[in-house]
């Protein structure tokens, strides 16, 4: 079992009071799985992880299983406690609830040392079964070198998958494919900003926000296709926007979420605060996206 391809990471719908809505969370899970997706992360930045409270995140992964049930989707959570102990108690929770990767947002808070890292993901590596991502994440304090992960794949056969994402990322690919022997696979994330640089060094796929799925989507079955010229001519029209989203994650959020409230996929677009108000800029570029998920969806 592996994750290839386009893999987005769900939002989580609220209501204009703030309250998780879980009927527009389950609409959207009917729609990722009905477009042809193939794997979902949750938990993720775009999901406003930071902003949930446990009881709804243990609901809506309830609802997400539940959803996927007779498709073939795969579903990777992520855990993002700082403290080990009780990431490890959650990560046996999602094995248990029938998950079938966990992602591990390795501790940041007050710059940990290389041994603190390395004792919190050995904890959660030794306390499941099922295979295992690790996010590469050096811009956010985490392990400057990526080969520090590699070692623990030598230790521990469920780490599967390495999440590079190192601005860019395709050193981090090459090195991680080099040292294993491409035992341990890549992906990238970061809005798939450098989805070309991380195909050609190698990455298996790539786990962007979840409003445009369907636009990446579009862009794969070029690359799957052969057709390189063409895959980097769709990702011409519409990486750029999603490059100037990212370099502020409220941002990001924000327009994915309006993305996905005026294609009438979720109720509303509220995002929970702190966040940001779209300016004019964004929500022109916004709607020059729906214009070409329009045409895209027209022309199939």
């Amino acid at each position: 079992m592996s994750i290839k391809g386009v893999c987005p990471v769900l939002s989580v719908p609220f209501t204009t009071k703030g309250e998780v809505d879980y009927e527009s969370f389950r609409a959207l899970c009917r729609w990722i799985i009905e477009i042809g997706t193939k794997s979902t992360l949750f938990f993720g930045v775009a999901s406003e992880n930071i902003k949930l409270s446990d009881p709804e995140r243990y609901q809506l992964l309830d609802i997400l299983l539940t959803e996927r049930a007779g498709s073939d989707l795969k579903i990777i959570t992520t855990v993002a406690d700082h403290s080990s102990e009780l990431a490890v108690i959650r990560a046996k929770d999602y094995e248990a609830m029938g998950v079938d990767y966990i992602n591990i947002l390795p501790p940041t808070f007050f710059a940990p040392t290389a041994a603190q890292i390395d004792f919190h993901l050995e904890s959660i590596l030794k306390s499941v079964k099922i295979p295992v991502v690790i996010q590469h994440l050096p811009q956010a304090g985490g392990m400057a070198d990526v080969s520090g992960l590699v070692n623990l794949a030598n230790k521990y056969e469920n780490l599967q998958i390495i999440k590079c994402e190192a601005n860019p990322p395709t050193e981090s690919i090459k090195t991680v494919n080099s040292l294993t022997n491409g035992r341990v696979r890549t992906l990238i994330g970061w809005g798939g900003i450098f989805w070309k640089e991380g195909v050609a060094a190698g990455a298996d796929g790539l786990q962007p926000g979840c409003g445009l799925t369907d636009l990446y989507l579009w862009a794969e079955r070029a690359l799957l296709a052969g057709d390189h010229k063409e895959f980097d001519s769709r990702l011409d029209r519409f990486i750029p926007h999603i490059a100037r989203w990212i370099s502020n994650l409220d941002l990001l959020i924000a327009a994915e979420k309006d993305v996905l409230f005026k294609r009438g996929i979720i109720e509303t677009n509220y995002c929970r605060n702190p966040t940001v108000s779209l300016d004019i800029d964004t929500l022109r570029e916004i709607e020059e996206m729906l214009a070409l998920v329009e045409e895209v969806q027209t022309n199939v």
